[in-house]
């Protein structure tokens, strides 16, 4: 796993920091979630809907911009004395900022339908 971070280029240290805020807010939320507040307070079972849009948006963005800069550089190298060979491994490399980009929007995702689920969720007083 490490070895694809630090083949992502730059563009993985902001995703691997919304990978950290994401866990920190999930966390948060389940220890929310179990206790008592849930159940009474409205604005905690919606506070995930200010922070959860952040993660689904900007980290696809930040995948794709770490490919675009790997697509550069693969036309750097194709247009110097590199191989296609070397162009072509570039390309696969550019692709895993996308993948990580992409795996934090489909988990925050699932996230927020999850919470706005269990939000809606009828309550029985106590």
């Amino acid at each position: 796993m490490s070895e694809f971070f630090l083949l992502g280029g730059i563009c993985m240290w902001p995703l691997a920091a919304c990978s950290v805020a994401l866990l920190a807010l999930l966390i948060e939320r389940a220890v929310v979630v179990v206790g008592p507040r849930w159940r009474s307070v409205s604005s905690e079972r919606t506070f995930h809907r200010s922070f959860i849009p952040l993660f689904i948006e900007v980290a696809p963005a930040l995948g794709l911009l770490g490919t675009m800069q790997g697509i550069i550089e693969c036309f750097g190298v194709l247009g110097g004395s590199g191989s296609a060979k070397g162009a072509l491994s570039g390309l696969g490399v550019a692709c895993i900022t996308t993948v990580y980009g992409l795996v934090i929007a489909l988990v925050a995702s699932l996230a927020g339908f999850t919470l706005d689920a269990l939000g809606r969720v009828e309550v029985e007083p106590s």
